[in-house]
C-alpha cells in the first residue's frame, strides 16, 4: 500500500511471519519522517519559532534574540533530523552559533535561566509531536509504531538535553562576566559623578537605570561582622528595600556593593523631598539586625546624588569613630557639625577634654550630666522645658545644673556655642572622645 505522498505506508501485514525485519521498518519509517521534514524544513522551523515567540514572554519583545532564532531554527531542526536518521551522532553534536549567542544575549539581559530551558522543552515538543504526528499516518503496524515513537522520543529527548546542558554553562559564563563588566560600568559611572567630572546624563542614567533630575536619599549600609560574602551583599540589597519599604516609598534603589562589608544605595524620592518623620522615627527605633545605616539628607539634582551621599558617608564615619555597637539607622541631620569633625580623632579628644573638663569623664554619673545639660540647651535653656524632656522635676535639673556649673568652674551660658558642640561630640562619639573619672 502506498500514500499519497509516494512514501510507502508500513502495515501489520508487512511483518507477518519476518520478525526480525522490525529493526529495518522502523528505520525505514524515520527515514521517511525525516525526509518530509526536509521537504518543509523552513515552515516547520518557522512554526517553531512562532510557538517560542508566542509563549515565552521574553523573547517577544526583544529583537535581537528573534533574530537569533530566526537564523538558527532551521539549522537546529535539521541536525535532529540528521541525528534521528543516524547520520549524525549525539555526542559529536554541539549548540549552534545562533544558539550559544542567544544563551549570550539571555544573560546579559538578566532573564531568569529558566526561560532557555523552557525553549528547549517547547522545542522538544514540538519536533516530538510533528514526528509523532507523521509516524501516525506512516505506520499502521504497532509493533513498528511503538517502537519508533520511543525511539523518536528517546533521540530527541537526548539531544536537547546534552545542547540545553551546554547552553546553561555558557548562559553561567557569560552571566557572570557580564555581572563583572555592568558592575565595573556601573561603578565608573557612579565614581565620576561623585567626584564631580563631567558626564553624559542621558547614557549614564541609562547604564545606571536611575534618573538624577529629581530627589535622593543617599545611604550606606555596612556591618561590622564577617560572614560568606554573597551572603553579606544579598543581606545589604535586602536591608536597602527594607529600609525604602518602612520610608513607605515606591521608587527602586540605586544599589551598589562596595565590599563584603559594605554598600550604598539612593533611594528616589521623585519631586517631592519631605519624608514622613514619623515613619523615619518609628523606623530608626525598629532597625534590628547586623546591618546598619546611615542616612543623608534629602537633595535634588546630580550634585545632590553626590551630596546626599557624602552625608550619609560623614555620619558612617561618625558612627565608626564612636566605637559603639549601638546604632541601627544614623542620621547625618542629627549629627550636625559632628560629621565635620571625625577626621582628626586625636586632636578632637583633647578639644573635648578642654572644652568639658570634669564632665569629659567616662563613667554613668557624669554621663547622666551630660545628658542634663544638652537637653537643656536643646529645649532653649529653660529648666521647666528640660525637666520635662527628661520626665523629672524642674528642681532636680536646677540642681544637676549648679552641680555642673561647679565642676566646669563658670556658669553653663558661657561658651555655651563650644559646650553644645563638646556635648554633642561626646554623645555621638563616646569613649572614643572620652577620658577616665
Amino acid at each position: 500500500m502506498t500514500q499519497a505522498s509516494g512514501h510507502p505506508l508500513i502495515t501489520d501485514n508487512d511483518n507477518a511471519g519476518r520478525p526480525m525485519d522490525l529493526d529495518h521498518q522502523v528505520a525505514e519509517v524515520i527515514s521517511h519522517i525525516t525526509s518530509a521534514a526536509y521537504a518543509q524544513l523552513s515552515q516547520r522551523a518557522g512554526e517553531i519559532v512562532e510557538r517560542l515567540v508566542s509563549e515565552i514572554e521574553y523573547f517577544a519583545a526583544d529583537q535581537p534574540i528573534l533574530d537569533q532564532l530566526n537564523a538558527g531554527a532551521t539549522h537546529n531542526f535539521s541536525i535532529t533530523m540528521a541525528i534521528l536518521r543516524r547520520d549524525v551522532d549525539i555526542e559529536q553534536v554541539g549548540p549552534s552559533e545562533p544558539a550559544i549567542e542567544i544563551a549570550r544575549l539571555i544573560a546579559q539581559r538578566d532573564i531568569p535561566i529558566t526561560a532557555l530551558e523552557h525553549a528547549y522543552r517547547l522545542y522538544q515538543e514540538s519536533v516530538v509531536r510533528w514526528c509523532l504526528q507523521e509516524l501516525a499516518v506512516r505506520s499502521q503496524n504497532a509493533a513498528v509504531t511503538a517502537r519508533a515513537a520511543l525511539e523518536i522520543s528517546t533521540f530527541v529527548s537526548a539531544h536537547v538535553n546534552l545542547i540545553a546542558q551546554q547552553l546553561l554553562s555558557t548562559y553561567e559564563s557569560e552571566r557572570d562576566a557580564w555581572r563583572l563588566r555592568r558592575t565595573a560600568s556601573r561603578s565608573a559611572r557612579i565614581s565620576d559623578v561623585l567626584a564631580g567630572r563631567t558626564v553624559d546624563v542621558a547614557p549614564t542614567e541609562e547604564i545606571l537605570g536611575y534618573r538624577f533630575d529629581q530627589y535622593h536619599l543617599g545611604v550606606i549600609l555596612w556591618t561590622e561582622t564577617t560572614g560568606n560574602t554573597e551572603d553579606e551583599l544579598a543581606h545589604f540589597e535586602a536591608a536597602a528595600m527594607m529600609f525604602r519599604d518602612g520610608l513607605g516609598l515606591a521608587g527602586r534603589p540605586l544599589f551598589e556593593a562596595r565590599d563584603a562589608h559594605m554598600a550604598r544605595a539612593w533611594i528616589p524620592l521623585g519631586d517631592d523631598n519631605a519624608l514622613d518623620e514619623g515613619k523615619l522615627t518609628a523606623l530608626q527605633g525598629s532597625w534590628t539586625g547586623p546591618v546598619i545605616v546611615s542616612v543623608g539628607n534629602a537633595r535634588n539634582g546630580i550634585d545632590g546624588f553626590a551630596r546626599t551621599h557624602d552625608e550619609a558617608n560623614s555620619a558612617r564615619l561618625v558612627v565608626r569613630a564612636s566605637e559603639s555597637s549601638n546604632f541601627g539607622v544614623i542620621r547625618a541631620s542629627e549629627l550636625g557639625a559632628v560629621t565635620l569633625l571625625c577626621s582628626d580623632m586625636s586632636a578632637i579628644r583633647a578639644w573635648v577634654s578642654d572644652i568639658l573638663g570634669p564632665l569629659a569623664a567616662d563613667n554613668s554619673a557624669t554621663a547622666q550630666l551630660r545628658d542634663t545639660l544638652r537637653v537643656f540647651f536643646r529645649t532653649g535653656g529653660s529648666y521647666a522645658a528640660a525637666a520635662e524632656a527628661l520626665h523629672m522635676h524642674k528642681n532636680s535639673v536646677v540642681y544637676r545644673i549648679r552641680k555642673i556649673e561647679d565642676q566646669l568652674g563658670r556658669p553653663v551660658r558661657e561658651q555655651r556655642l563650644d559646650l553644645e558642640n563638646a556635648l554633642q561630640i561626646a554623645f555621638w562619639l563616646g569613649t572614643a572622645v572620652l577620658g577616665d573619672a
